[in-house]
């Protein structure tokens, strides 16, 4: 990931007529070696630096990252289908496009809908349980 974060900060930087010195003085480093690490995919953008990066190329963190709606969207579902795993069911999608539930009772064939539907309630969830924790001290 780094190397690729590299890769588009390099492209970016060239077509807008940016130097490895210029964009180290806009982001406050000493010199240009750090740009070049972080290019050439040797050193990682630190946490905190990613928006000013991001800024000073002229793109969003997301766009930076490579992270889109459709990465997020993909990585959920990931996370959902691991957790229900670990609550003994299983989302089968076979060939047909059709989705199967297999759980404790057994097979069921469910819609894509459906499966949709659990990823939203899901998200739901743990937006209100991740603000209940966030308000206790």
């Amino acid at each position: 990931m780094a190397h690729d974060m590299g890769k588009i900060i390099k492209q970016r930087r060239e077509l807008l007529g940016l130097t490895q010195e210029d964009l180290a003085k806009r982001l406050g480093y000493k010199g240009k070696s750090s740009i070049n690490k972080i290019e050439l995919g040797i050193a990682d953008i630190p946490r905190a630096k990613l928006p000013a990066f991001a800024s000073a190329l002229g793109l969003t963190p997301q766009e930076l990252t490579g992270w889109t709606d459709e990465h997020a969207q993909a990585s959920f579902s990931y996370c959902l289908e691991q957790q229900m795993r670990v609550l003994g069911y299983e989302l089968i999608y076979d060939e047909d496009g059709n989705v199967i539930l297999i759980g404790p009772e057994g097979e069921k064939q469910i819609t894509a809908k459906a499966v949709k539907e659990l990823e939203t309630r899901m998200a739901l969830f743990l937006k209100v349980a991740l603000a209940e924790l966030g308000g206790q001290s």
